[in-house]
Order: C-alpha cells, then sequence, then structure tokens
C-alpha cells in the first residue's frame, strides 16, 4: 500500500492566486498565513511530513521564521523547506531551524512532483 505525503504550504501569494496542487502521492494544504502554524502542524489533524514556509506573509502575521522557531520549540520535527524569493530571508528561516531553501518560489509545483517521485520510488 502506498502512503500519501502530508504537505503544508504557508504562503500569501501561492493562497490568494487560489493554487491547488492535485499531485499523486501528496496531499497538500494550503494556508495564507503561518500564525496558527503550530496547531495546523501538531494538532489532532496529524503532523506533515513536510512544510514550505515563505518569510513574509501580510502585515501584522507572524513571519516565517517566527513560525519555523514556534514550530520547532513545539517539537515539531518534520522537514520545513524555506520558499521566500529572498536569499537573505531564507537565511533567516534556515537560522530558525528550516532544513533547506528553495531559491525561487516558481519552482514549488515542480518540486512538489520531484518530492512525489521520490516518495513513490519512481
Amino acid at each position: 500500500m502506498t502512503s500519501v505525503l502530508k504537505v503544508v504550504i504557508f504562503d500569501d501569494v501561492v493562497a490568494a492566486r487560489g493554487e491547488v496542487f492535485h499531485i499523486p502521492g501528496l496531499s497538500v494544504d494550503v494556508y495564507p498565513h503561518a500564525d496558527d502554524s503550530v496547531a495546523v502542524c501538531t494538532g489532532d489533524g496529524g503532523s506533515p511530513d513536510v512544510v514550505f514556509m515563505d518569510f513574509e506573509m501580510g502585515r501584522g502575521r507572524k513571519s516565517g521564521s517566527e513560525a519555523i522557531e514556534d514550530l520547532r520549540a513545539a517539537a515539531f520535527r518534520g522537514k520545513i523547506i524555506a520558499i521566500s524569493s529572498d536569499p537573505v530571508a531564507n537565511q533567516r528561516m534556515r537560522d530558525a531551524g528550516a532544513n533547506d531553501a528553495l531559491q525561487k518560489k516558481a519552482h514549488l509545483r515542480s518540486f512538489l512532483v520531484h518530492l512525489a517521485s521520490l516518495e513513490g520510488g519512481s
């Protein structure tokens, strides 16, 4: 039986565009901000395997680096990937506990397809 990789994306632009990801082997949920990231990632719905985190999600919203610090403090052990187009912001999120960073959000869909192929063993 093939398992489904649970992916969560915190990104205001991806959410505002209404992007939906139907990729076999992945279950992808998109959120417009990370203010509730700890509840989303550690709550009763089960922890995601991979979290993609933008840095800036709007005035008055928690930054990606703050959200990552909160997730790590709440003992979230899943993989976190920073997805800012700003290399300095990506480094700040890595410093806060992100495992990796994508250099351009434009490649997010391609990366998700690649991730699904790795998980599916193809």
